[in-house]
């Protein structure tokens, strides 16, 4: 490799990072044993929540809502007085009747439902609603019984204690305690004898019953809704669903009753009033006609009595409406103490009708909305604006209709006065007869009226029915909806894919080291010359022991080997003095640069091994030589050079110059001008001088060394470097402040995930070698990586 290129500043700038698919794929395969350990984890947890989750189920039933404009037609009048009191239905209003808390209350309430009995079987907990072997009745239950359940365990049929207590009590018999007042009595035959009562709040209760309920209309063009209810009861969800319909049905009717009721107490104190009102009269048309002696009456009488008849019959129609308008108005002001509705049917006026109509549908719907909601409901609030928008309205059009038929009443009488004229000539008593009579007729005509109008409420109220219809009886399903087993196994493999996987994508995001040979060469633009594999122990060990066999054929000095050969492509070719820095302590120089040496030796070189980190030496340590003299005191000008240079013991060629005594100013002794010296005079003894040096990224003491060096090795450590510490290295290539700076990769974990095939002779892998075969889990992962690459 030739390290004279020359590179251009734009060639250094930090280039756009590239998605590398490879080396996303061989992070997953160096992780690939967290898939195996999530997905079993995860397929355990979906077995036990299956175990421990009780399964629900779904009971359904249909409820028609009765129409009136969609129904059958009638054809005579006292049918639509039958139906008088059904009213609109808007579905909209009878879904939110249903999901009212008042009804579901009351449902809870009727079927007992605030306490529940559960039993438990291993990790299954079994709801015991209608099966349970006892069950208790509470007079007083307190707010500790909401928060702990009673343990009841059931010793015969007579017999029974409580929780963890000792103490034995009777069925029947009444107890006090931390949870109220109550009784436990003997129910069905069981297995089950240890019984979990659970008591729950009414409130609450309710609550999760409606958030249990779902109300759907399954058409939009018809009137028909779909009730459905879910709980870990069939039996329980199918009556709730009954006593939620049955309460709603009654609620219905009990509202059409009371308006049915209202009318008819109206009609009846109005017949009351008119039949003492007729009895007066006809006593004294019979007392007249006693007394006066009348008989018959004139041709001439009867011509006036028939246009008189006549005006009186529009004067008897103008005064029964002032009637109704006043008991319009008697109502309107007395609304809401207990004052009978008027019937809407006894007025002809339209406008007023449909007044009169709407404001008793608002007195119902507030009724309803008052029992279901509170008070501040902004509803309510809407509502009782509409009342009394609708009672100023009815209000004001009684008063315009009274006007206009007081202005009739008035003609009328004026038409009247002038027939009675005409009477003048009759006699007195024929004329007295006559008015008599007119009262009569009056009171006769309203009489029978009223008893007419009363019979067809009657009728009506009898009549009375329902205006929804159950289509389909609540049914239950026959398999639990909830959990639905396929779906958690399924969601729990593919978590079990998928939280390796985002856990792997976490730690390659976490990662502020190297990890990958791309990585150096993209950041620093700097040749990698060679790749030294991870030996577990050799940083650590002394003398042999840290040292690579080079007359072996293991992957690890195979690499040496290959560094070796590499070293002439430095340069021009004839670098010899070589030194070995790095970023920081810790990332191989010494390992490197002894194993090299020896390498080089074997080699049949002479090669000299010099300790130029003078402030935290280590090679003494590594190759069990001494340190008592060395470069400090060559450096010094102490000695000869003979009397430092030592034999390392490991090849005949190959020397080694320790540091020595570790010196006050390394930095200054560096640069006192004997160094060059000292390396000139090595140069004629020896064919390679290898310099190790301190970390450039701490001291500055490579930089001085660097000046006499003809080639520089940077050590760049797997998992160990920091990304941050490859930029440097690049701006020292970029500034040529070091000669011929090539990149060693130092400690590399190949294992299943770098990607490299093959080294070396023998088809050795790169890995984890200290002796000539593979260990276990290396070949594992060798075969594991063919596979992959296979597929």
């Amino acid at each position: 490799m030739n390290q004279n290129a020359e590179f251009t500043q734009d060639s250094f700038e930090e280039q756009d990072k590239k998605f590398d698919f490879q080396s996303y794929l061989r992070a997953f395969i160096r992780y690939w044993f967290l898939f195996p350990i999530f997905l079993v984890i995860s397929l355990m947890a979906a077995f036990f929540f299956l175990q421990i989750k009780q399964p629900v189920y779904l009971a359904q039933a249909t409820l028609l809502i009765k129409d009136e404009k969609k129904g059958i037609s009638s054809g005579g009048d006292i049918i639509e007085q039958m139906t008088q009191f059904g009213g609109n239905k808007l579905v909209e209003n009878e879904v939110e009747v249903l999901k009212s808390q008042t009804l579901m209350e009351q449902t809870a309430r009727e079927l007992q439902l605030d306490v529940n009995y559960e039993t438990t079987d291993g990790l299954k907990t079994i709801d015991l609603y209608k099966i349970s072997p006892i069950s208790v009745k509470a007079e007083l239950i307190s707010e500790f019984a909401y928060q702990n359940p009673l343990v009841v365990h059931v010793k015969d049929n007579q017999t029974f204690t409580l929780n963890d207590e000792e103490t034995v009590h009777k069925f029947g018999q009444k107890l006090r305690n931390a949870w109220g007042i109550f009784t436990v009595n003997k129910d069905v035959e069981s297995l089950y004898t240890d019984v979990n009562v659970v008591f729950r709040n009414i409130s609450s209760l309710t609550g999760s019953m409606l958030g249990n309920l779902e109300i759907v209309n399954t058409n939009p063009k018809s009137t028909v809704l779909e009730l459905t209810y879910e709980d870990t009861s069939l039996q329980r969800g199918k009556d709730v669903l009954n006593k939620l319909l049955d309460v709603y049905v009654q609620s219905s009717l009990n509202d059409k009753n009371n308006e049915a009721s209202n009318t008819l107490k109206f009609i009846e104190s109005r017949l009351g009033l008119i039949t003492g009102e007729l009895g007066d009269v006809e006593r004294d048309v019979e007392s007249y006609k006693r007394n006066q002696g009348l008989t018959d009456i004139s041709a001439e009488s009867n011509l006036y009595l028939q246009n008189i008849k006549e005006n009186d019959a529009q004067l008897n129609d103008v005064n029964i409406k002032i009637s109704v308008l006043e008991s319009v108005d008697k109502y309107i002001k007395n609304a809401g103490d207990g004052t009978p509705a008027p019937a809407t049917y006894m007025i002809d006026d339209p406008v007023l009708v449909q007044l009169l109509t709407r404001y008793n549908d608002l007195q119902l719907q507030r009724e309803k909305y008052a029992q279901t909601t509170q008070a501040s409901n902004p509803l309510l609030g809407t509502i009782n604006t509409q009342l009394s928008n609708t009672k100023e309205a009815v209000r004001e059009n009684v008063q315009n209709l009274r006007r206009g038929l007081e202005v009739t009443k008035q003609s009328l009488e004026a038409v009247n006065s002038r027939f009675s004229a005409g009477l003048r000539g009759i006699p007195q008593k024929e004329r007295e007869y006559v008015g008599i009579k007119r009262q009569q007729s009056i009171k006769e005509g309203l009489y029978l009226y009223l008893l007419q109008k009363r019979e067809e409420t009657a009728l009506g109220y009898a009549a009375t029915v329902t205006d929804s219809r159950l289509i389909d009886a609540p049914i239950g399903s026959t398999l639990a909806i909830k959990p639905q087993k396929a779906l958690v196994w399924g969601g729990a493999g593919l978590a079990g894919l998928l939280l390796p996987a985002l856990l792997i994508n976490l730690l390659m995001m976490l990662s502020n080291t190297v990890q990958a040979r791309e990585e150096i060469t993209s950041l620093t633009h700097s040749a990698v010359i060679g790749e030294i594999g991870h030996m577990k122990g050799a940083k650590d060990q002394p003398g042999e022991e840290g040292i690579i066999k080079m007359t072996s054929r293991t992957a690890v000095a195979e690499q040496f080997r290959a560094l070796r050969t590499n070293l002439q492509y430095l340069g021009d070719g004839s670098c010899r003095t070589i030194m070995f820095t790095s970023s920081i302590g810790g990332e191989g120089k010494s390992f490197v640069s002894i194993n090299l040496a020896a390498s080089l030796a074997y080699s049949d070189k002479r090669v000299i091994l010099i300790g130029l980190d003078l402030r935290k030496p280590t090679l003494h340590d590594r190759l069990l030589v001494s340190n008592k003299y060395g470069v400090s005191n060559c450096l010094i000008g102490q000695g000869s050079l003979d009397e430092y240079i030592q034999s390392t013991g490991i090849h005949p060629k190959f020397d080694v110059l320790v540091s020595g005594p570790i010196p006050p100013n390394p930095s200054e002794l560096l640069g006192n001008g004997r160094l060059p010296i000292l390396l000139e005079e090595l140069r004629e003894r020896y064919d390679y001088i290898l310099i190790d040096s301190p970390p450039f990224g701490l001291v500055t003491d490579s930089a001085l060394i660097a000046k006499y060096a003809d080639a520089t090795l940077y050590l760049v450590r797997f998992n160990y470097t920091l990304i941050d510490h490859l930029k440097r290295i690049g701006e020292l290539q970029r500034t040529h402040r070091f000669a011929n700076l090539s990149i060693v990769f130092n400690g590399v974990k190949y294992g299943a995930g770098y990607g490299y095939g093959s080294y070396g002779y023998g088809g050795y892998g790169y890995g984890y070698y200290s002796e000539e075969s593979e260990s276990k889990l290396q070949n594992l992962e060798s075969k594991l990586r063919k596979m992959l690459t296979r597929s």
